[in-house]
Protein backbone atom coordinates (compact mmCIF):
# COMPACT_ATOMS: atom_id res chain seq x y z
CA UNK A 1 0.00 0.00 0.00
CA UNK A 2 1.41 3.41 -0.97
CA UNK A 3 2.25 5.97 1.72
CA UNK A 4 -0.71 8.21 0.76
CA UNK A 5 -3.16 5.31 0.98
CA UNK A 6 -1.62 4.22 4.30
CA UNK A 7 -1.99 7.78 5.63
CA UNK A 8 -5.62 7.96 4.53
CA UNK A 9 -6.31 4.56 6.05
CA UNK A 10 -4.83 5.63 9.40
CA UNK A 11 -6.77 8.90 9.39
CA UNK A 12 -10.04 7.16 8.52
CA UNK A 13 -9.41 4.43 11.09
CA UNK A 14 -8.76 6.80 14.00
CA UNK A 15 -11.82 8.93 13.25
CA UNK A 16 -13.97 5.83 12.78
CA UNK A 17 -12.90 4.36 16.13
CA UNK A 18 -13.64 7.66 17.90
CA UNK A 19 -17.05 7.68 16.22
CA UNK A 20 -17.73 4.09 17.25
CA UNK A 21 -16.90 4.88 20.87
CA UNK A 22 -19.34 7.80 20.78
CA UNK A 23 -22.14 5.77 19.19
CA UNK A 24 -21.58 2.85 21.57
CA UNK A 25 -21.13 4.57 24.93
CA UNK A 26 -23.85 7.22 24.83
CA UNK A 27 -26.53 5.10 23.10
CA UNK A 28 -25.87 2.43 25.74
CA UNK A 29 -26.79 4.95 28.43
CA UNK A 30 -29.91 6.08 26.55
CA UNK A 31 -30.92 2.47 25.90
CA UNK A 32 -30.49 1.65 29.58
CA UNK A 33 -32.52 4.68 30.66
CA UNK A 34 -35.21 3.81 28.13
CA UNK A 35 -35.43 0.31 29.59
CA UNK A 36 -35.46 1.46 33.21
CA UNK A 37 -37.71 4.53 32.76
CA UNK A 38 -40.25 3.28 30.20
CA UNK A 39 -39.87 -0.53 29.93
CA UNK A 40 -38.90 -3.25 27.47
CA UNK A 41 -41.93 -2.75 25.19
CA UNK A 42 -40.67 0.69 24.22
CA UNK A 43 -37.35 -0.88 23.28
CA UNK A 44 -39.30 -3.42 21.26
CA UNK A 45 -41.10 -0.64 19.37
CA UNK A 46 -37.78 1.03 18.63
CA UNK A 47 -36.41 -2.20 17.18
CA UNK A 48 -39.55 -2.90 15.16
CA UNK A 49 -39.81 0.55 13.56
CA UNK A 50 -36.10 0.62 12.82
CA UNK A 51 -36.46 -2.70 11.00
CA UNK A 52 -39.48 -1.51 8.99
CA UNK A 53 -37.59 1.59 7.86
CA UNK A 54 -34.57 -0.53 6.97
CA UNK A 55 -36.79 -2.46 4.58
CA UNK A 56 -38.18 0.78 3.14
CA UNK A 57 -34.68 2.13 2.65
CA UNK A 58 -34.09 -0.61 0.12
CA UNK A 59 -35.59 1.87 -2.29
CA UNK A 60 -32.26 3.69 -2.51
CA UNK A 61 -31.32 0.69 -4.68
CA UNK A 62 -27.79 0.75 -3.30
CA UNK A 63 -26.96 3.92 -5.23
CA UNK A 64 -24.54 5.16 -2.58
CA UNK A 65 -22.27 2.08 -2.74
CA UNK A 66 -22.39 1.97 -6.54
CA UNK A 67 -21.62 5.68 -6.83
CA UNK A 68 -18.56 5.34 -4.58
CA UNK A 69 -17.26 2.64 -6.92
CA UNK A 70 -17.99 4.74 -10.04
CA UNK A 71 -16.23 7.77 -8.48
CA UNK A 72 -12.92 5.99 -7.78
CA UNK A 73 -11.60 6.28 -11.35
CA UNK A 74 -12.47 9.95 -12.17
CA UNK A 75 -11.11 11.02 -8.77
CA UNK A 76 -7.89 9.06 -9.35
CA UNK A 77 -7.62 10.75 -12.80
CA UNK A 78 -8.50 14.19 -11.33
CA UNK A 79 -11.48 14.51 -13.69
CA UNK A 80 -13.43 17.15 -11.77
CA UNK A 81 -16.14 17.65 -14.38
CA UNK A 82 -17.05 13.97 -14.41
CA UNK A 83 -17.13 13.81 -10.60
CA UNK A 84 -19.47 16.82 -10.50
CA UNK A 85 -21.76 15.28 -13.13
CA UNK A 86 -21.96 11.99 -11.21
CA UNK A 87 -22.89 13.62 -7.88
CA UNK A 88 -25.42 15.84 -9.71
CA UNK A 89 -27.10 12.73 -11.05
CA UNK A 90 -26.88 11.11 -7.63
CA UNK A 91 -28.60 14.11 -6.01
CA UNK A 92 -31.53 13.87 -8.44
CA UNK A 93 -31.90 10.16 -7.80
CA UNK A 94 -31.90 10.65 -4.01
CA UNK A 95 -34.69 13.21 -4.24
CA UNK A 96 -36.84 10.67 -6.05
CA UNK A 97 -35.87 7.96 -3.58
CA UNK A 98 -36.96 10.14 -0.66
CA UNK A 99 -40.36 10.58 -2.28
CA UNK A 100 -40.68 6.82 -2.84
CA UNK A 101 -39.79 6.07 0.79
CA UNK A 102 -42.37 8.61 2.00
CA UNK A 103 -45.12 7.21 -0.27
CA UNK A 104 -44.53 3.54 0.53
CA UNK A 105 -44.10 4.34 4.22
CA UNK A 106 -47.49 6.07 4.34
CA UNK A 107 -49.13 3.15 2.53
CA UNK A 108 -47.79 0.75 5.19
CA UNK A 109 -49.19 2.73 8.14
CA UNK A 110 -52.60 0.95 8.36
CA UNK A 111 -50.85 -2.43 8.70
CA UNK A 112 -48.70 -1.57 11.74
CA UNK A 113 -50.88 -3.33 14.36
CA UNK A 114 -50.62 -6.62 12.44
CA UNK A 115 -46.82 -6.64 12.88
CA UNK A 116 -47.11 -6.83 16.68
CA UNK A 117 -48.18 -9.94 18.54
CA UNK A 118 -49.78 -9.13 21.88
CA UNK A 119 -49.92 -5.67 23.40
CA UNK A 120 -47.97 -2.44 23.06
CA UNK A 121 -47.83 0.61 25.41
CA UNK A 122 -51.33 2.08 25.73
CA UNK A 123 -50.16 5.69 25.88
CA UNK A 124 -48.48 5.43 22.47
CA UNK A 125 -50.04 6.40 19.14
CA UNK A 126 -48.40 3.90 16.81
CA UNK A 127 -49.07 5.98 13.71
CA UNK A 128 -47.69 9.27 15.07
CA UNK A 129 -44.58 7.52 16.37
CA UNK A 130 -44.03 5.67 13.12
CA UNK A 131 -44.40 8.91 11.13
CA UNK A 132 -41.48 10.47 13.03
CA UNK A 133 -39.30 7.46 12.15
CA UNK A 134 -40.45 7.74 8.53
CA UNK A 135 -39.70 11.48 8.40
CA UNK A 136 -36.22 10.78 9.74
CA UNK A 137 -35.50 8.46 6.80
CA UNK A 138 -36.99 10.80 4.20
CA UNK A 139 -35.01 13.80 5.45
CA UNK A 140 -31.82 11.76 5.16
CA UNK A 141 -32.38 11.47 1.41
CA UNK A 142 -33.53 15.02 0.75
CA UNK A 143 -30.78 16.87 2.64
CA UNK A 144 -27.36 16.36 1.01
CA UNK A 145 -27.07 12.64 1.81
CA UNK A 146 -25.04 12.14 -1.39
CA UNK A 147 -22.12 14.01 0.20
CA UNK A 148 -21.19 10.94 2.29
CA UNK A 149 -20.51 8.94 -0.89
CA UNK A 150 -18.28 11.72 -2.20
CA UNK A 151 -16.21 11.84 1.01
CA UNK A 152 -15.79 8.05 0.99
CA UNK A 153 -14.61 8.02 -2.62
CA UNK A 154 -12.13 10.81 -1.79
CA UNK A 155 -10.68 8.59 0.98
CA UNK A 156 -11.90 11.20 3.49
CA UNK A 157 -14.40 9.13 5.43
CA UNK A 158 -12.78 10.69 8.52
CA UNK A 159 -14.70 13.92 7.79
CA UNK A 160 -18.03 12.09 7.78
CA UNK A 161 -16.99 10.23 10.94
CA UNK A 162 -16.23 13.46 12.77
CA UNK A 163 -19.52 15.07 11.82
CA UNK A 164 -21.45 11.95 12.83
CA UNK A 165 -19.54 11.77 16.12
CA UNK A 166 -20.50 15.35 16.98
CA UNK A 167 -24.16 15.11 16.03
CA UNK A 168 -24.73 11.64 17.51
CA UNK A 169 -23.09 12.64 20.78
CA UNK A 170 -25.20 15.78 21.05
CA UNK A 171 -28.34 13.80 20.18
CA UNK A 172 -27.70 11.16 22.82
CA UNK A 173 -26.89 13.72 25.49
CA UNK A 174 -30.15 15.50 24.68
CA UNK A 175 -32.08 12.23 24.80
CA UNK A 176 -30.54 11.38 28.16
CA UNK A 177 -31.74 14.71 29.56
CA UNK A 178 -35.21 14.13 28.05
CA UNK A 179 -35.53 10.69 29.63
CA UNK A 180 -34.31 11.89 33.02
CA UNK A 181 -36.52 14.98 33.16
CA UNK A 182 -39.63 14.00 31.21
CA UNK A 183 -39.52 10.24 30.48
CA UNK A 184 -41.41 11.10 27.29
CA UNK A 185 -40.92 8.78 24.30
CA UNK A 186 -42.27 11.28 21.74
CA UNK A 187 -39.71 13.96 22.63
CA UNK A 188 -37.03 11.26 22.75
CA UNK A 189 -37.77 10.25 19.14
CA UNK A 190 -38.20 13.80 17.81
CA UNK A 191 -34.61 14.47 18.92
CA UNK A 192 -33.52 11.82 16.40
CA UNK A 193 -35.17 13.73 13.55
CA UNK A 194 -33.75 17.13 14.55
CA UNK A 195 -30.19 15.87 14.81
CA UNK A 196 -30.42 14.00 11.51
CA UNK A 197 -31.18 17.36 9.90
CA UNK A 198 -28.23 18.93 11.73
CA UNK A 199 -25.89 16.12 10.61
CA UNK A 200 -26.72 16.54 6.92
CA UNK A 201 -26.47 20.33 7.04
CA UNK A 202 -23.02 20.07 8.64
CA UNK A 203 -21.86 17.65 5.92
CA UNK A 204 -22.94 20.15 3.28
CA UNK A 205 -21.09 22.97 5.05
CA UNK A 206 -17.87 20.96 5.39
CA UNK A 207 -18.10 19.81 1.77
CA UNK A 208 -18.30 23.37 0.51
CA UNK A 209 -15.38 24.39 2.72
CA UNK A 210 -12.90 21.63 1.83
CA UNK A 211 -14.03 20.36 -1.58
CA UNK A 212 -15.74 23.35 -3.15
CA UNK A 213 -14.62 22.20 -6.61
CA UNK A 214 -16.99 19.22 -6.38
CA UNK A 215 -20.46 20.67 -6.76
CA UNK A 216 -23.47 18.98 -8.43
CA UNK A 217 -23.44 20.29 -12.00
CA UNK A 218 -23.39 18.97 -15.54
CA UNK A 219 -24.84 15.84 -17.09
CA UNK A 220 -23.54 12.33 -16.61
CA UNK A 221 -22.18 10.55 -19.70
CA UNK A 222 -24.39 7.83 -21.18
CA UNK A 223 -21.74 5.08 -20.81
CA UNK A 224 -21.13 6.07 -17.17
CA UNK A 225 -24.88 6.06 -16.51
CA UNK A 226 -25.19 2.58 -18.08
CA UNK A 227 -22.33 1.26 -15.95
CA UNK A 228 -23.77 2.90 -12.83
CA UNK A 229 -27.24 1.45 -13.40
CA UNK A 230 -25.80 -2.05 -13.86
CA UNK A 231 -23.80 -1.74 -10.63
CA UNK A 232 -26.86 -0.36 -8.84
CA UNK A 233 -28.88 -3.42 -9.83
CA UNK A 234 -26.26 -5.63 -8.21
CA UNK A 235 -25.96 -3.50 -5.07
CA UNK A 236 -29.74 -3.36 -4.70
CA UNK A 237 -29.96 -7.14 -4.70
CA UNK A 238 -27.12 -7.18 -2.16
CA UNK A 239 -29.09 -4.80 0.07
CA UNK A 240 -32.10 -7.09 -0.16
CA UNK A 241 -29.90 -9.84 1.27
CA UNK A 242 -28.60 -7.60 4.06
CA UNK A 243 -32.11 -6.46 5.01
CA UNK A 244 -33.42 -10.02 4.91
CA UNK A 245 -30.64 -10.94 7.32
CA UNK A 246 -30.67 -7.96 9.69
CA UNK A 247 -34.16 -6.46 9.65
CA UNK A 248 -36.45 -9.37 8.88
CA UNK A 249 -35.31 -11.02 12.12
CA UNK A 250 -37.09 -8.38 14.23
CA UNK A 251 -40.21 -8.53 12.06
CA UNK A 252 -40.49 -12.30 12.48
CA UNK A 253 -39.76 -12.17 16.22
CA UNK A 254 -42.38 -9.45 16.70
CA UNK A 255 -44.97 -11.37 14.66
CA UNK A 256 -44.31 -14.80 16.22
CA UNK A 257 -43.44 -13.92 19.84
CA UNK A 258 -44.06 -10.23 20.66
CA UNK A 259 -42.40 -6.92 21.55
CA UNK A 260 -40.74 -8.19 24.74
CA UNK A 261 -38.92 -10.88 22.75
CA UNK A 262 -37.84 -8.20 20.26
CA UNK A 263 -36.45 -6.15 23.16
CA UNK A 264 -34.54 -9.14 24.58
CA UNK A 265 -33.05 -10.04 21.21
CA UNK A 266 -32.22 -6.41 20.47
CA UNK A 267 -30.39 -5.94 23.76
CA UNK A 268 -28.05 -8.77 22.76
CA UNK A 269 -27.97 -7.57 19.18
CA UNK A 270 -27.03 -4.09 20.41
CA UNK A 271 -23.89 -5.48 22.07
CA UNK A 272 -23.20 -7.56 18.97
CA UNK A 273 -23.70 -4.49 16.76
CA UNK A 274 -21.43 -2.39 18.96
CA UNK A 275 -18.54 -4.83 18.56
CA UNK A 276 -19.38 -5.41 14.91
CA UNK A 277 -19.43 -1.63 14.42
CA UNK A 278 -15.82 -1.44 15.61
CA UNK A 279 -14.88 -4.18 13.15
CA UNK A 280 -16.67 -2.29 10.37
CA UNK A 281 -14.84 0.89 11.35
CA UNK A 282 -11.55 -0.94 10.87
CA UNK A 283 -12.47 -2.56 7.56
CA UNK A 284 -14.26 0.51 6.17
CA UNK A 285 -11.21 2.66 6.88
CA UNK A 286 -9.59 0.65 4.08
CA UNK A 287 -12.40 1.07 1.55
CA UNK A 288 -11.17 4.20 -0.21
CA UNK A 289 -7.58 2.95 -0.26
CA UNK A 290 -8.63 -0.47 -1.53
CA UNK A 291 -10.73 1.10 -4.29
CA UNK A 292 -7.83 3.35 -5.26
CA UNK A 293 -5.41 0.40 -5.25
CA UNK A 294 -7.70 -1.70 -7.45
CA UNK A 295 -7.94 1.20 -9.90
CA UNK A 296 -4.14 1.52 -10.10
CA UNK A 297 -2.46 -1.78 -9.06
CA UNK A 298 -2.51 -5.36 -10.41
CA UNK A 299 -4.61 -8.23 -8.94
CA UNK A 300 -1.56 -10.09 -7.55
CA UNK A 301 -0.50 -7.10 -5.49
CA UNK A 302 -4.04 -6.61 -4.22
CA UNK A 303 -4.38 -10.31 -3.37
CA UNK A 304 -1.26 -10.14 -1.18
CA UNK A 305 -2.67 -7.04 0.51
CA UNK A 306 -6.01 -8.75 1.12
CA UNK A 307 -4.30 -11.76 2.74
CA UNK A 308 -2.31 -9.43 4.99
CA UNK A 309 -5.37 -7.43 6.04
CA UNK A 310 -7.40 -10.62 6.54
CA UNK A 311 -4.75 -11.97 8.91
CA UNK A 312 -4.74 -8.77 10.97
CA UNK A 313 -8.51 -8.75 11.00
CA UNK A 314 -8.76 -12.43 12.01
CA UNK A 315 -6.66 -11.65 15.11
CA UNK A 316 -8.98 -8.81 16.07
CA UNK A 317 -12.11 -10.82 15.24
CA UNK A 318 -10.83 -13.75 17.29
CA UNK A 319 -10.33 -11.57 20.37
CA UNK A 320 -13.83 -10.12 19.97
CA UNK A 321 -15.36 -13.59 19.65
CA UNK A 322 -13.58 -14.76 22.79
CA UNK A 323 -14.82 -11.73 24.73
CA UNK A 324 -18.40 -12.08 23.48
CA UNK A 325 -18.59 -15.78 24.31
CA UNK A 326 -17.13 -15.39 27.80
CA UNK A 327 -18.61 -12.01 28.83
CA UNK A 328 -22.02 -11.85 27.13
CA UNK A 329 -24.07 -13.45 29.89
CA UNK A 330 -22.22 -11.93 32.89
CA UNK A 331 -22.63 -8.47 31.33
CA UNK A 332 -26.30 -8.97 30.47
CA UNK A 333 -27.01 -10.24 33.99
CA UNK A 334 -25.65 -6.96 35.42
CA UNK A 335 -27.34 -4.79 32.76
CA UNK A 336 -30.73 -6.46 33.24
CA UNK A 337 -30.32 -6.17 37.03
CA UNK A 338 -30.57 -9.93 37.51
CA UNK A 339 -33.82 -10.26 35.49
CA UNK A 340 -33.04 -13.59 33.84
CA UNK A 341 -36.36 -13.45 31.95
CA UNK A 342 -34.75 -10.67 29.88
CA UNK A 343 -31.77 -12.86 28.92
CA UNK A 344 -31.21 -15.28 26.06
CA UNK A 345 -30.39 -18.93 26.68
CA UNK A 346 -26.80 -20.23 26.57
CA UNK A 347 -27.59 -21.92 23.24
CA UNK A 348 -28.76 -18.66 21.69
CA UNK A 349 -25.71 -16.86 23.04
CA UNK A 350 -23.48 -19.51 21.45
CA UNK A 351 -25.27 -19.17 18.09
CA UNK A 352 -25.05 -15.37 18.25
CA UNK A 353 -21.26 -15.61 18.76
CA UNK A 354 -20.98 -17.93 15.75
CA UNK A 355 -23.10 -15.45 13.81
CA UNK A 356 -20.69 -12.66 14.76
CA UNK A 357 -17.58 -14.59 13.71
CA UNK A 358 -19.10 -15.82 10.44
CA UNK A 359 -20.27 -12.40 9.25
CA UNK A 360 -17.35 -10.34 10.58
CA UNK A 361 -14.68 -12.46 8.91
CA UNK A 362 -16.20 -11.46 5.56
CA UNK A 363 -15.50 -7.76 6.05
CA UNK A 364 -12.08 -7.54 4.41
CA UNK A 365 -13.13 -9.71 1.49
CA UNK A 366 -16.16 -7.45 1.01
CA UNK A 367 -13.90 -4.40 0.63
CA UNK A 368 -12.19 -6.06 -2.33
CA UNK A 369 -15.45 -7.30 -3.86
CA UNK A 370 -16.90 -3.79 -3.62
CA UNK A 371 -13.71 -2.12 -4.79
CA UNK A 372 -13.63 -4.40 -7.84
CA UNK A 373 -17.29 -3.54 -8.58
CA UNK A 374 -18.54 -7.13 -8.50
CA UNK A 375 -22.06 -6.19 -7.41
CA UNK A 376 -23.68 -7.42 -10.61
CA UNK A 377 -21.59 -10.62 -10.75
CA UNK A 378 -22.79 -11.51 -7.24
CA UNK A 379 -26.47 -10.82 -7.90
CA UNK A 380 -27.59 -14.47 -7.94
CA UNK A 381 -26.05 -15.14 -4.53
CA UNK A 382 -27.59 -11.99 -3.06
CA UNK A 383 -31.01 -13.26 -4.17
CA UNK A 384 -30.36 -16.76 -2.84
CA UNK A 385 -29.19 -15.42 0.52
CA UNK A 386 -32.24 -13.17 0.89
CA UNK A 387 -34.73 -15.83 -0.19
CA UNK A 388 -33.20 -18.60 1.90
CA UNK A 389 -33.01 -16.40 4.98
CA UNK A 390 -36.67 -15.36 4.78
CA UNK A 391 -37.85 -18.93 4.18
CA UNK A 392 -35.69 -20.35 6.98
CA UNK A 393 -36.71 -17.47 9.29
CA UNK A 394 -40.35 -18.38 8.76
CA UNK A 395 -40.09 -22.14 9.29
CA UNK A 396 -37.31 -22.24 11.91
CA UNK A 397 -38.58 -19.12 13.70
CA UNK A 398 -42.14 -20.45 13.88
CA UNK A 399 -40.96 -23.77 15.35
CA UNK A 400 -37.93 -22.80 17.42
CA UNK A 401 -38.41 -19.09 18.16
CA UNK A 402 -35.30 -16.92 18.52
CA UNK A 403 -33.06 -19.99 18.24
CA UNK A 404 -34.50 -20.71 14.80
CA UNK A 405 -34.13 -17.07 13.70
CA UNK A 406 -30.41 -16.98 14.57
CA UNK A 407 -29.80 -20.43 13.08
CA UNK A 408 -31.47 -19.40 9.81
CA UNK A 409 -29.18 -16.37 9.54
CA UNK A 410 -26.08 -18.42 10.35
CA UNK A 411 -26.82 -21.01 7.66
CA UNK A 412 -27.36 -18.44 4.93
CA UNK A 413 -24.22 -16.48 5.88
CA UNK A 414 -21.99 -19.54 5.56
CA UNK A 415 -23.48 -20.93 2.35
CA UNK A 416 -24.45 -17.88 0.29
CA UNK A 417 -22.19 -15.20 1.72
CA UNK A 418 -18.85 -16.63 2.78
CA UNK A 419 -18.44 -19.48 0.30
CA UNK A 420 -20.30 -18.13 -2.73
CA UNK A 421 -19.07 -14.53 -2.67
CA UNK A 422 -15.49 -15.59 -2.05
CA UNK A 423 -15.56 -17.92 -5.06
CA UNK A 424 -16.82 -15.11 -7.32
CA UNK A 425 -14.12 -12.67 -6.12
CA UNK A 426 -11.34 -15.15 -6.85
CA UNK A 427 -12.81 -16.16 -10.20
CA UNK A 428 -13.67 -12.70 -11.54
CA UNK A 429 -10.92 -10.50 -10.10
CA UNK A 430 -7.98 -12.45 -8.66
CA UNK A 431 -8.38 -15.20 -11.29
CA UNK A 432 -6.84 -17.83 -9.08
CA UNK A 433 -7.95 -20.64 -6.79
CA UNK A 434 -9.31 -19.66 -3.35
CA UNK A 435 -7.98 -22.90 -1.79
CA UNK A 436 -5.16 -21.19 0.12
CA UNK A 437 -7.53 -18.51 1.37
CA UNK A 438 -9.99 -21.14 2.63
CA UNK A 439 -7.20 -23.12 4.28
CA UNK A 440 -6.02 -20.07 6.20
CA UNK A 441 -9.61 -19.34 7.25
CA UNK A 442 -9.99 -22.85 8.67
CA UNK A 443 -6.71 -22.49 10.56
CA UNK A 444 -7.80 -19.15 12.02
CA UNK A 445 -11.19 -20.58 13.00
CA UNK A 446 -9.58 -23.60 14.69
CA UNK A 447 -7.20 -21.42 16.70
CA UNK A 448 -10.10 -19.17 17.71
CA UNK A 449 -12.17 -22.16 18.90
CA UNK A 450 -9.29 -23.51 21.01
CA UNK A 451 -8.57 -20.07 22.49
CA UNK A 452 -12.25 -19.44 23.24
CA UNK A 453 -12.61 -22.81 24.99
CA UNK A 454 -9.61 -22.22 27.25
CA UNK A 455 -10.68 -18.66 28.09
CA UNK A 456 -14.24 -19.79 28.86
CA UNK A 457 -12.89 -22.41 31.28
CA UNK A 458 -10.64 -19.86 32.99
CA UNK A 459 -13.55 -17.41 33.32
CA UNK A 460 -15.81 -20.10 34.79
CA UNK A 461 -13.43 -20.40 37.74
CA UNK A 462 -13.88 -16.73 38.68
CA UNK A 463 -16.54 -16.47 41.42
CA UNK A 464 -19.30 -13.87 41.68
CA UNK A 465 -21.72 -12.12 39.32
CA UNK A 466 -20.90 -8.46 39.95
CA UNK A 467 -18.84 -5.83 38.17
CA UNK A 468 -15.57 -6.91 39.81
CA UNK A 469 -16.04 -10.45 38.53
CA UNK A 470 -16.84 -9.14 35.05
CA UNK A 471 -13.69 -7.00 34.95
CA UNK A 472 -11.51 -9.93 36.02
CA UNK A 473 -13.02 -12.09 33.29
CA UNK A 474 -12.44 -9.32 30.74
CA UNK A 475 -8.75 -9.14 31.67
CA UNK A 476 -8.49 -12.93 31.39
CA UNK A 477 -10.05 -12.85 27.91
CA UNK A 478 -7.83 -10.05 26.60
CA UNK A 479 -4.55 -11.33 28.02
CA UNK A 480 -5.12 -15.04 27.34
CA UNK A 481 -6.45 -14.61 23.79
CA UNK A 482 -3.56 -12.36 22.73
CA UNK A 483 -1.06 -14.73 24.35
CA UNK A 484 -2.50 -17.75 22.54
CA UNK A 485 -2.62 -15.98 19.17
CA UNK A 486 0.99 -14.82 19.63
CA UNK A 487 2.12 -18.36 20.41
CA UNK A 488 0.31 -19.78 17.39
CA UNK A 489 1.24 -17.13 14.83
CA UNK A 490 4.56 -15.50 15.81
CA UNK A 491 6.68 -17.57 13.39
CA UNK A 492 4.37 -17.23 10.40
CA UNK A 493 5.11 -15.11 7.32
CA UNK A 494 1.76 -13.35 7.63
CA UNK A 495 2.54 -12.30 11.20
CA UNK A 496 5.82 -10.68 10.15
CA UNK A 497 4.15 -8.86 7.22
CA UNK A 498 1.37 -7.68 9.52
CA UNK A 499 3.85 -6.33 12.10
CA UNK A 500 5.73 -4.49 9.35
CA UNK A 501 2.51 -2.90 8.05
CA UNK A 502 1.32 -1.87 11.52
CA UNK A 503 4.70 -0.26 12.28
CA UNK A 504 4.47 1.63 8.98
CA UNK A 505 0.91 2.67 9.80
CA UNK A 506 2.04 3.95 13.19
CA UNK A 507 4.72 6.17 11.62
CA UNK A 508 2.33 7.89 9.19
Amino acid sequence: MSDSRTKNTKRNLISALVQEFAIIFFPFITRTLLLYKLGEEYQGLNGLFTSILSVLNLSDLGFSSAVVYILYKPIAEDNTDQVCAIISYFRKVYRVIGLVVLTVGLVLMPFLPYLIKGTYPGDINLYALYFVYLANSVVSYWLFAYKSALFNALQRADIVNRVVTITKTLMNLTQIVVLLLFANYYIYIICMLLFTIMNNLLLEYVSRKYFHQYMPRGDIQSDTKTKLIQQVKGVFINRVGDVARNSADNLFISSFIGLTAVAIYNNYYYIYQAVYGISMAISNSLSGSVGNSIAKENPKKNYNDMCKFTFIFSWFCGICTVCLFCLYQPFMYIWMRGETRLMLSELNKFLLCLYFYAITMNNIRNQYSNGAGLFWDLRAFYILEAGANIILNYFLGKNFGITGIILATLITIIVFNFISRTNVLFKKYFQTSPAQYYMQYVVNLGITIVTTSVCYYLCSIVPGTGMKSLLIKAVICLVSSNTFFLLFYNQSKQFKEAVFFLKKLGKQ
